[in-house]
């Protein structure tokens, strides 16, 4: 096995730690992954001599672990630009299905390639995307290099009877076996799917394991209709099961260490601590948040109760970039008091748990995917640098 020796001044190998005091780290890597740590020149030189491997020095720069999308719509790329917030959450709906029907197949495909792209291009190493085209998929099979990617396969009935069984049979075959990707579910969110749809997913999932990732408490207007039936949904979805979303989430089993709850804005009293105690992961769009102008994100509830915080992106159609430090820069400006080193896991470490990658991707520990990020220290750092400088220094790039 060929063994790979890089050095650079120092690696952050997760957000509260960080290796080169000395001025001098290196990573020991093997078949693509971290095999070893090393702290200062006598560590880099005992390795060289132990592997038979001269270091590849990257120079004065600081590695980090690559960033973790956890929740984006690659299919939706090329609605950028294409869609208004409009007067109400439905008819913005609405807007995004007419343009995304007026796309074909090839063109969902060429999105997706894009949307790829873009996440590779700013850093990303690892994406959730919700499919429901397949088209990320047939992006993946054209591209030599890309982020990974745990695709949630994802599932709608609008509590139809008539469409559950259909629903389901977009998930009896397991995605292709030729694929990168790994499989996850997507029951799409409690307003828009049944308890019987929810029941056959947690059943599907039970037998074929994967993540899941389901929109959750994004507007008033679920919350109304969920819970009794009222507001602009009840013309559209008939009788409510007249209880919280989650409540149904938690009767399917569906709430667990690898469950993605998107946006999370209005948790009502209590599902903070639910969630905690699950140890299911909330997802924070702060762009796409921006975009329908919601107001402040409930992030100190959700601090307080332990629940673990991922970031992800959206679709374009609800965001201007695909680009996570944006994202985690948008999210100090509107909480500025928040520690550098709590966002970054954000950004990496509570994605990639959320996705089932933990300690895979997100992270440079032994085990870990060898793919980094590089922060070029500032004149002012000195010689004594750590990893709150480092992540001051990448989350105020431009």
């Amino acid at each position: 096995m060929k063994t790979r020796i890089v050095t650079a001044r120092g690696i952050v190998p997760r957000a509260d730690s960080f290796v080169g005091k000395s001025g001098r780290a290196g990573l020991v890597i093997q078949a693509g992954r971290v095999a070893g740590l090393l702290e200062g020149t006598g560590a880099i030189k005992r390795a060289e001599a132990a592997f038979g491997s001269k270091a590849e020095d990257l120079g004065d720069v600081v590695l980090l672990p690559g960033l973790v999308n956890a929740h984006a719509h690659l299919e939706l790329s090329g609605l950028a630009g294409r869609v208004e917030p409009g007067d109400s959450f439905p008819e913005w709906v609405g807007q995004v299905l007419k343009h995304r029907f007026a796309r074909s197949q090839d063109q969902l495909v060429e999105d997706a390639r894009g949307g790829l792209a873009r996440l590779s291009q700013t850093g990303t190493v690892l994406v959730g995307d919700i499919d429901s085209t397949g088209a990320t998929i047939q992006a993946l099979a054209t591209l030599e290099s890309a982020p990974a990617v745990v695709l949630y396969r994802e599932v709608i009935d609008a509590w139809d009877p008539s469409r559950t069984a259909v629903a389901m049979d977009s998930l009896t075959e397991p995605i292709s076996k030729k694929s990168t990707a790994v499989e996850g579910y997507s029951p799409h969110s409690p307003y828009t799917v049944s308890r019987d749809l929810l029941a056959l997913v947690a059943e599907q999932q039970s037998r074929r394991p994967g993540p899941v990732a389901v929109h959750w408490s994004e507007m008033q207007e679920e919350i109304e209709w969920l819970e009794s039936g009222a507001g602009p949904l009840a013309s559209i979805l008939g009788q409510s099961p007249g209880c919280s979303g989650l409540d149904l989430l938690f009767e399917a089993n569906l709430v667990g260490p690898t469950t993605a709850l998107i946006h999370g804005n209005l948790p009502a009293r209590g599902e903070p601590e639910r969630i905690a105690a699950a140890g299911a992961t909330v997802v924070h769009c702060p762009g796409t948040h921006r975009y329908f102008d919601r107001g402040d994100f409930p992030l100190g509830r959700y601090m307080e109760a332990g629940v673990s915080i991922a970031l992800g992106t959206d679709s374009l159609a609800s965001n201007e970039d695909l680009d996570l430090l944006r994202e985690v820069r948008l999210l100090l400006a509107r909480h500025p008091k928040l520690a550098p080193s709590r966002v970054f896991k954000m950004a990496s470490e509570a994605g990639a748990r959320a996705l089932g990658f933990e300690g895979k991707v997100g992270c440079l520990d032994v085990g870990a995917a060898a793919r980094w990020l590089t922060v070029r220290p500032k004149p002012q750092w000195g010689s004594q640098i750590d990893q709150g400088a480092v992540f001051e220094a990448l989350f105020t790039a431009e």
